[in-house]
């Protein structure tokens, strides 16, 4: 586990540093609150920060405030002379946990960092908890819109399967590869919102039923997008319809400024439907949906993204015909 120090005293430090990497830490320290607040809002911040409370920069006690409501949790010790009651109340209310007093008692502290070890194991079980049963709900809900529209599980296996091929082809990091996979699987969470008149119609749509059914992406949009992990997901299920020509719904974004994660599932799922048979239309031969797909770059899709489809369409050929168990 990584912990932060933030003293404007180098002996200070110096000495924390030794004493904390003798217990096992990877020790980051920082001679001002500027440096600290940069290192404790990055992308991968230590969860354990020992701040002084006065120190150029910011302040400890601001630095706590600032990252008070920050995900996941960042333990703060703060160092301080002061015994005043109202200022430690004040310093607690914005953000900081505990009070270490100067000079520094290796024991009194490695106990701090013992309870700070065991909260954050807590809050990172409960948040771990809590994210499992959120996608679980949304796997039922997407579950649920493909059913009723006459998908099947497989159609979702398959997007997840494409998904996660195109972004390894990409050289995506091994943990978004996996994010993509699975929020890819909530593309059409929205079509629980369609009524069935619209949803289940086996008829061309006209206008005005083309129109409902089009909302599926701003519903989608709707229900993940409250959920701070399932931001991607929300901007797949927004956006997975745009067109690379600015002629997609429902917010006519073009080029790169549609989300690199919708482009990826705008082809695979285009892809998927050529493919599969439905109750209005035949399957498509693998051939036939290659060509669609050479044809509609830079039209429909992301030019580049078809190059890598094309590059390795054997592999998504597998991944279709090794995963389309019932009839299509």
């Amino acid at each position: 586990m990584k912990v932060l120090i933030a003293d404007d005293d180098h002996s200070i430090r110096f000495i924390l540093k030794i004493q904390l990497e003798s217990w096992g830490y990877e020790v980051i320290s920082c001679k001002d609150g500027s440096e600290a607040l940069q290192h404790l809002t990055s992308d991968d911040p230590p969860r354990i920060a020992i701040l002084d409370w006065v120190m150029d920069g910011y302040t400890g006690v601001e630095i706590s405030q600032i990252i008070k409501e920050r995900t996941p949790l960042i333990y703060v010790i703060l160092f301080t002379s002061k015994n005043n009651e109202k200022d430690l109340v004040e310093a607690i209310e914005r953000g900081a946990h505990c009070f270490q007093s100067k000079p520094v008692s290796p024991g009194v502290l490695k106990s701090h960092i013992e309870v700070a070890k065991r909260l954050i194991t807590a809050e990172d079980k409960l948040k771990t908890q809590e994210r499992e049963i959120r996608l679980q709900c949304y796997s039922a809900l997407s579950d649920l819109a493909e059913v009723r529209h006459n998908n099947t599980g497989s159609h979702m296996n398959r997007i997840s399967f494409y998904t996660k091929l195109m972004a390894e082809k990409l050289g995506m990091p091994e943990k978004q590869c996996a994010d993509l996979a699975l929020y890819s699987k909530f593309h059409d969470i929205g079509k629980v919102g369609i009524v069935d008149s619209v949803l289940l119609s086996e008829e061309a749509f006209d206008k005005n039923e083309r129109d409902i059914m089009n909302t599926h992406a701003i519903i989608g949009f709707s229900i993940l997008n409250s959920v701070p992990t399932l931001k991607i997901a929300a901007r797949i299920a927004r956006s997975h319809h745009e067109k690379w020509d600015g002629s997609g719904y429902p917010d006519k974004l073009k080029g790169e400024g549609i989300p690199i994660e919708a482009r990826i599932v705008s082809i695979v799922d285009v892809y998927d439907a050529l493919r599969s048979e439905r109750t209005y239309k035949k399957g498509w031969s693998h051939k036939e949906a290659v060509r669609y797909m050479h044809e509609n770059a830079g039209k429909d899709f992301d030019p580049k993204l078809v190059d890598i489809f094309l590059l390795y369409e054997e592999e998504f050929n597998e991944i279709f015909t090794h995963n389309s168990t019932e009839n299509q």
